[in-house]
């Protein structure tokens, strides 16, 4: 992939299809100058795409517009870039992620009112115990790392409980999502028009196959957990094999990611600025702690971006848009749009405005939101209430991606 930049004012925007230009930090600078001008930026790349490049829209605004368009939006072509320009034969095709309404409204019903605010409300005893476990598990250890311990453990655990998935089961899972993410970093195998790792397919397939051998043991010894609810709906006819693995895939993995990415980046945010640290605490000790997390996802964004392909020719934002142009949606940019957020670089769990994109919006919003959300609060909750007080103790690592704000590493030492 190039990495030229091009120049917009007097801003060097870089290529922002390349993994590379988010390696050290999220080009914050270029977006908020992308933001700025008017119409949308041309990002000229041969991967993933039918005409040359993609449209990256930035303003809230504009993305939402295009979100509550799915008939001129569509999702079917792949739901992120570089994931985007799939053939109709694709494996993916059928998943959740790559459907529009009327089908993706059939396929979501399945299994979004599991996680409706009331139901996750009573996941809370059991998620604070997963927590409080994880952080028995690193007492007495005077330096850890903190991605290992907490970000990759209790999303896994969670959703796996969620899932109704035996708990020897545990540990595998971490190994499988880990090694799923991984693969995705990793851009070897995308030729010219793909738009999928040839590593990830076989991971797909082994989670696939995990999701196949769960339903029939929870067909035989059922559960109150979404594994049981779900093959429950292919024994009554609701929806079909297929669709059952890939709900399945879409709960496993999008389960996972956006809370591991949030869980590590809140911490390393908190650990490098006195300042940020300070507030939270003191929000946590009032009792708003989510009001903090909320400051957290928007400031964060785990997820860059999501992707919509235009069915049509048209005009949008003031720009000639193609049949066939990939729209790449940039919630990390939307979430600190100025036009919606006063002074947006600025960590403040007390601003008015607190709807931000971090989950997606319309009828594809991320249905495990109030999930992570609760995961998140039980955590600052714990470490404060038992006194867990950390400091960096080497340098963090990012993950190389494009889609993904990736935390790979984060090594701590316990504060006594």
């Amino acid at each position: 992939m190039s990495l030229t930049h091009q120049e917009t004012g007097n801003i060097p925007i870089p290529n922002l299809s390349d993994p590379a230009t988010y390696a050290e930090a999220v080009p914050r600078a270029a977006l908020a100058e992308i933001q700025r001008r008017p119409g949308l930026h041309w990002v000229p790349t041969t991967i993933a795409n039918k005409n040359g490049g993609y449209w990256a829209v930035t303003r809230m605004a504009d993305i939402i517009a295009v979100e509550k368009d799915t008939t001129t939006f569509t999702s079917t072509g792949g739901p992120a870039f570089p994931y985007t320009n799939h053939s109709p034969d694709h494996p993916a095709t059928d998943m959740l992620m790559l459907t529009d309404p009327p089908r993706h409204s059939y396929l979501r019903r399945a299994a979004a009112k599991g996680f409706a605010p009331r139901i996750v409300a009573n996941f809370e005893p059991w998620v604070r115990e997963v927590v409080t476990q994880a952080i028995d598990a690193v007492e007495g250890r005077p330096e850890f790392d903190y991605v290992e311990q907490f970000a990759r453990t209790i999303p896994a655990y969670v959703i796996a409980t969620v899932l109704g998935a035996p708990h020897e089961d545990r540990a595998y899972l971490v190994r499988l999502l880990t090694d799923f993410f991984d693969s995705a970093q990793h851009f070897e195998g995308l030729e010219e028009g793909e738009g999928t790792s040839d590593r990830i397919i076989p991971l797909l397939e082994e989670i696939t196959e995990y999701a196949a051998k769960m339903q029939k043991v929870k067909l035989a010894h059922p559960g109150d957990d979404m594994f049981t609810e779900l093959s429950r709906c292919v024994e009554r006819g609701e929806i079909n094999q297929a669709e059952y693995l890939q709900w399945m895939f879409v709960m496993i993995a999008a389960g996972f990611e956006t809370t591991h990415t949030t869980i590590g980046q809140s911490m390393r945010m908190y650990l490098e600025d006195p300042e940020i640290a300070a507030i939270t605490d003191k929000a946590v000790e009032e009792g708003r702690t989510g009001r903090v997390v909320d400051e957290y996802i928007r400031l964060i964004s785990p997820v860059y971006q999501m992707a919509r392909t235009a069915t049509r020719d048209l005009t949008f934002a003031g720009e000639q848009i193609r049949k066939d142009d990939v729209m790449v949606l940039y919630y990390t940019a939307a979430n600190r749009d100025p036009a919606v957020f006063s002074d947006p670089d600025r960590f403040d769990p007390g601003r008015p405005e607190t709807d931000t994109l971090a989950f997606g919006t319309g009828v594809h919003r991320c249905i495990g939101a109030h999930l992570a959300k609760l995961e998140l609060t039980i955590l600052w909750e714990e470490l404060r209430s038992r006194g867990v007080r950390l400091e960096l103790a080497g340098e963090p690592r990012r993950g190389w991606s494009n889609y993904i704000n990736l935390l790979t590493e984060l090594p701590v030492r316990r504060v006594r």
